[in-house]
């Protein structure tokens, strides 16, 4: 089924940006070192980008009933993401090639590279380990690698388009699998089986040490695929449930409120597992159903804007997954160079930041991303209508 047969919901696409201003956001203190926002704000963003993935991916391919299908999903899904990946990891490797030729190790200390996601990298980083680590890169086979921290060496947000594409491997495998879930107590009961699993695999990973933290965790559980790929299973079900639903329509009345519902749980679960929950649970586990439950909310929303609205929600969701590929390299640019002076006052550092985050994501999103599409589409698929999606 096309993805021009479906009616767009253009809330999730406004949530993207927040989403990924949310990640910027927290790795703004790791590299400049000023508290924005709690850190898990960031790593529940990411679930809720996976559990959003597989919503939109089952609402869009409900099916694949034949080899056409097939092949326009890989072919769509190819060039939704690689342009932008493929980019990112050009700008991020040669960055950190050329600084690390230069400086050696020093080129971490000076962009503020944590050693936790750096720590057992090889001590002589030669040209044919970069060379390899490239290639792994644009290859997405970065993970699989005796070397944990590989897949964070060039851009480290950039690990969770591998499990995207572990996603999309894994795809009619798991339509097929979920066929017989069709009722809403067949998907509640195989959401808690899920995520009693997702406990049980958190568990089984956690690292020997005295104390957690985002460092510790961040190879062992939080980038774990085993662990977080059933996030992208709990978005398929949740197309399940919402298709029982009756179907949208533009013409009905909004409801916003049990999205703003969820929204204050959302806030809610966050600040209190921050305070009050042992990390290794509060960092994205424990608000996993809240953010299925908030996704559910915006798609049965019935919020359809018009006009200069409408073309805001489409732009934030275009620029979100350039903003998520490339803000990493820029900040540790910035830092590098000191483009941005850090005796600026804190909130017109971050301020700025931002807005250069913001503007170069735009440009990038208009100049490179929309024409590569664009070409990629006309070669591969001339019935798409639109490269929006």
């Amino acid at each position: 089924m096309s993805v021009s047969n479906k009616q767009i919901i253009p809330i999730l696409d406004m949530f993207r940006l927040i989403a990924a201003l949310f990640v910027v956001l927290v790795h703004y203190e790791i590299l400049f070192g000023h508290f924005v926002i709690y850190g898990s704000f960031g790593t529940t963003a990411l679930s809720w980008f996976f559990v959003l993935s597989g919503f939109i991916i089952a609402y869009n391919y409900p099916s694949l009933d034949s080899v056409e299908d097939y092949k326009r999903f890989y072919v769509h899904r190819f060039i939704r993401i690689y342009p932008v990946y493929f980019l990112a990891v050009l700008v991020s490797a040669l960055f950190v090639v050329i600084g690390f030729s230069a400086l050696g190790d020093q080129f971490f200390t000076e962009v503020r590279r944590p050693f936790e996601i750096s720590y057992d990298l090889p001590q002589e980083k030669d040209n044919s380990f970069w060379t390899l680590a490239t290639i792994r890169h644009l290859t997405f086979t970065q993970s699989i690698s005796s070397i944990e921290t590989l897949k964070l060496v060039f851009n480290g947000p950039l690990w969770s388009l591998v499990l995207e594409i572990y996603f999309y491997l894994a795809f009619p495998i798991l339509l097929f699998l979920l066929k017989p879930v069709n009722t809403m107590r067949r998907i509640i009961i195989a959401f808690i089986i899920g995520y009693a699993l997702q406990f049980g695999l958190i568990q089984y990973f956690l690292p020997d040490v005295e104390r957690y933290d985002v460092m510790n965790l961040n190879v062992t559980v939080y980038t774990n695929p085993a662990i977080r790929g059933l996030e992208f299973i709990f978005g398929m079900l949740l197309f399940k449930a919402f298709a029982l639903m009756p179907a949208l329509t533009t013409d009905r009345k909004s409801n916003l409120l049990p999205l703003f519902l969820f929204m204050l749980v959302y806030v809610a679960i966050n600040i209190i597992g921050e305070n009050f929950v042992p990390y290794q649970y509060s960092m994205f586990f424990l608000a996993v159903p809240t953010v299925t439950l908030l996704v559910f909310a915006m798609a049965r929303s019935h919020w359809y804007p018009r006009g200069v609205a409408y073309k805001f929600c489409l732009w934030a969701g275009g620029i979100s997954y350039v903003l998520y590929c490339f803000h990493w390299p820029l900040m540790e640019m910035m830092q590098f160079w000191d483009i941005l002076p850090q005796s600026m006052p804190f909130p017109v550092h971050l301020f700025l930041l931002v807005f250069v985050l913001l503007g170069m994501s735009h440009l990038i999103y208009k100049w490179a991303e929309t024409p590569m599409r664009k070409f990629l589409y006309h070669k591969l698929d001339k019935t798409r209508e639109s490269v929006s999606h």
